[in-house]
């Protein structure tokens, strides 16, 4: 730091003198920026600095924080909003403030868990063309439940692109046809994998890097000709970059969590997702990933002429109520016999049954799986947003509600009467299905009538047209004289007279 003298000395030497800035830099000892920074800048030595008052920019937004990380509480650890997608959220709404305010406040008020391996390693160069598959797990809404769910990436070093299918299960079917879809999304087959040792590819692990591999891997490679590599037992660092990738992927596509309907128009926004992460720079390399990916894709292999069938065959015989059992999982087979033999045809998403010697196809039905799945406490998930109403539009929930739920507590701005709309609506879900507070809101709105009482008049209704009271039963069989005489029964009276006396 000069001194006010060096500092009038600088300027007497640049204006009355015409030194050089380097000469200056050398008589006063100080650095060439210093010098130059004095010596050529308007300098006002006796301003005085006022300490402005620090404008609170978050001043309003706290609420969306404070509710987006309790929500984020009841969330997968691996599925919770970073700072970052906090940041852009309150973007969205209007924030004006920087990154760095909300990443301090958010750090605050969580605890940042951060897993870092310190490991000297050599750097690797990548070659193009050249893969790393691996699965992670997500969790996803799915209707009334929360349900996991597996995504397939398949990562390029070279490029640092990444494609994406979410699955419902890491079977060899669901890996396959993961494989064969982007196989046929980038239009061409790497020239390596590199595997981890997963059960649908490796039975047993040889010596060194042999391994005995399934049937259906094996038939896959040679249909798409790539070349196999697999790490060995317990080093998933030897494909990092897949690694990291799964936990980039989920943190960026899929939080905070999803909702789910339908499974193929899921995967379309996936892939446009990974789309548009290429066209960003490269950590190292400083170009655009998608101008490396065409260094890539120059290397794929060419695709076959026609795709692969991926299908699991085996047969079974059909139970004695028309059932056959696959994956532990019981299917009615109509209009076939019980204890006839039937071929499976298991594909990723649907079974398709044919006689025992594979020429008629008897039935097709869905696949089912067993997922971790389990139910949606509504009334719980709700409850929080009672005392933080503005939040509830942007309620990862709200996303799962029917639309009618949506509208009822969507459609006033007034705060006030929304605290009341979600705490009537919390009371109606604690008691009755969603089915019956899916009407309920209907009929609210319909009638204008969103007052909590109102609510909850209209979920007692529903619920009582649902399970109406059981109809009398009715048989055409008794003639009509029988079915309406009404006896007498004034005889019985004189018996009870007769015995007294």
């Amino acid at each position: 730091m000069l001194t006010v003298t060096q500092i009038d000395y600088i300027k007497h030497l640049r204006e009355i003198e015409g030194a050089s800035v380097n000469e200056i830099a050398t008589r006063i000892e100080c650095s060439w920026k210093t010098a130059k920074k004095y010596a050529d800048s308007n300098i006002d030595l006796q301003m005085k600095y006022k300490q402005k008052r620090r404008r609170r920019v978050m001043e309003g937004y706290e609420e969306w924080i404070e509710a987006w990380l309790e929500e984020d509480q009841r969330m997968p650890k691996k599925q919770r909003r970073t700072a970052k997608k906090i940041y852009e959220g309150l973007v969205e709404l209007g924030y004006q403030g920087s990154d760095r305010t909300v990443r301090e406040y958010v750090r605050r008020m969580k605890q940042k868990q951060q897993e870092s391996r310190q490991e000297q390693a050599v750097r690797l160069e990548h070659i193009p063309g050249e893969a790393q598959v691996d699965f992670g797990e997500l969790q996803a809404i799915n209707g009334t439940q929360v349900k996991t769910y597996h995504e397939l990436i398949v990562s390029f070093p070279y490029s640092n692109a990444q494609f994406c299918r979410v699955l419902p299960a890491e079977n060899a079917v669901c890996l396959f046809h993961g494989l064969q879809s982007i196989f046929e999304e980038m239009g061409g087959t790497p020239t390596v994998m590199r595997f981890d040792n997963m059960s649908p590819i490796v039975t047993k692990i040889l010596v060194g890097t042999d391994r005995a591999l399934t049937e259906m891997f094996k038939t896959f490679q040679w249909h798409y000709r790539f070349q196999a590599e697999f790490c060995n037992p317990g080093k998933g660092n030897e494909k990092g970059s897949v690694e990291n990738k799964v936990g980039y992927v989920r943190r960026n596509s899929f939080t905070p969590m999803p909702v789910i309907k339908e499974l193929e128009e899921f995967n379309r926004e996936v892939i446009e997702k990974m789309r548009e992460d290429r066209n960003r720079v490269h950590y190292r390399k400083g170009a655009l990933i998608s101008e490396l990916w065409q260094d890539d894709t120059a290397r794929l292999l060419t695709l076959p002429h026609g795709p692969l069938e991926i299908v699991h065959m085996n047969t079974r015989v059909v139970n004695k109520y028309g059932e056959i059992r696959v994956d532990d999982h019981l299917y009615r087979v109509p209009n076939v016999r019980p204890r006839c033999r039937v071929l499976i045809k298991a594909y990723w998403d649907r079974l398709e049954i044919l006689d025992e010697y594979g020429e008629e196809l008897l039935h097709t039905c869905p696949k089912f799986y067993f997922q971790d799945a389990k139910n949606i406490n509504w009334a719980a998930e709700l409850e929080m947003f009672i005392q933080k109403p503005r939040a509830m539009e942007r309620a990862v929930y709200l996303k799962a509600l029917p639309d009618s739920i949506k509208d009822y507590f969507l459609s006033t701005t007034d705060l006030g009467d929304r605290k009341n709309r979600i705490k009537a609506m919390v009371d109606v879900l604690g008691r009755y299905p969603l089915e019956v507070a899916e009407r309920a809101a209907t009929s609210s709105l319909q009638y204008g009538r969103t007052d909590g009482a109102s609510l909850k008049t209209f979920a007692a209704h529903e619920a009582g047209a649902l399970n109406p009271e059981p109809l009398p039963f009715k048989e055409p069989w008794t003639p009509s004289d029988v079915a309406q005489w009404q006896p007498d029964l004034s005889v019985y009276d004189l018996l009870g007279v007769v015995s007294l006396g």
